[in-house]
């Protein structure tokens, strides 16, 4: 049997009922459908799918709850499936970030197994999924009201693939140099582009108080934009990818990130934490980030 653990906030006992019967449900879905999924995926040639080192971190840091989920589907299943890993990150500033966060990537991760498609549209249908999810644990009168940032990396075949939804960040580190790979839904941008319009000025965009607002996340009811690169990164040895909540990028320089990628996925994982740390921010928010190493 498969099983994927979602890593979130905790909940109470019958949220935890709860969530158990539908990871359940989903499962015997998937056993179900795998037979008809290995014969898809033994018609099709393929590259092998390199088994990467997953390295983790989830901490609090001084906020009063954890609203930061995140999940990696098991490494026995990347020969068929690939290696799916998804990092929400829930707003806190606003009611119930927690179980939005949690239900977006649980909606996700339960539907990976029976979903087609190519890697893109896989990725796309599995957003749809969580978004659905979002929407229905809020209701029509709950949008706005809660939400939370999403971003998933998808290994197969040799290939990253990636999206976002909100200002999580995806990056790759390939020979001592730092890349990030996704664009933030922010506020800024649209002011940079007022800006390029002659509507106002640079100098106003970039001082603007609420220029980190988020444009576009899951809990909006329609997604106002989704970022995804036009074509995956060919993974070449040596390559890390992380995965992180803006608790880990704005607690950190691009400098400092890069210093902490050095080793092995986890070592690098209790760097980012051991740098984070080092901070010593009184109002440190949440932060959780995801390493895959080749």
């Amino acid at each position: 049997m498969i099983e994927t653990i979602v890593t979130c906030a905790a909940v109470v006992a019958v949220e935890l009922v709860t969530t158990a019967l539908a990871v359940a449900a989903a499962l015997l879905i998937e056993r179900a459908a795998r037979p008809r999924w290995e014969a898809q995926a033994a018609a099709r040639p393929q590259a092998p799918s390199p088994i990467p080192q997953v390295g983790k971190l989830h901490q609090q840091g001084a906020r009063k709850s954890q609203q930061d989920c995140f999940s990696v589907s098991p490494e026995e299943t990347v020969p068929s499936y690939g290696l799916l890993c998804v990092v929400a990150d829930g707003m806190g500033g606003l009611a119930d970030g927690d179980k939005v966060s949690q239900a977006a990537v649980s909606a996700m991760m339960n539907s990976f197994y029976t979903t087609p498609g190519k890697p893109e549209e896989l990725l796309l249908t599995l957003l749809a999924r969580a978004n659905e999810a979002v929407d229905q644990l809020l209701g029509p009168d709950g949008y706005t009201k809660s939400g939370s940032t999403l971003v998933a990396g998808l290994a197969r075949e040799g290939k990253f693939y990636n999206l976002s939804v909100g200002d999580s960040r995806v990056a790759l580190y390939r020979d001592g140099v730092f890349y990030q790979l996704n664009r933030e839904h922010i506020f800024l941008h649209e002011l940079e582009l007022r800006a390029v319009n002659g509507e106002s000025g640079f100098r106003d965009a970039y001082s603007h108080p609420k220029g980190g607002g988020l444009t576009s996340y899951l809990g909006m009811g329609k997604l106002k934009y989704v970022d995804m690169p036009a074509a995956p990164v060919e993974i070449r040895a040596g390559d890390k990818f992380l995965l992180m909540t803006d608790g880990v990028y704005n607690a950190l320089s691009r400098e400092e990130l890069t210093a902490c990628l050095e080793g092995s996925a986890q070592e690098c994982a209790d760097q980012l934490d051991a740098a984070v740390r080092a901070k010593g921010y009184s109002n440190q928010d949440n932060y959780t980030a995801v390493i895959l190493a080749y």
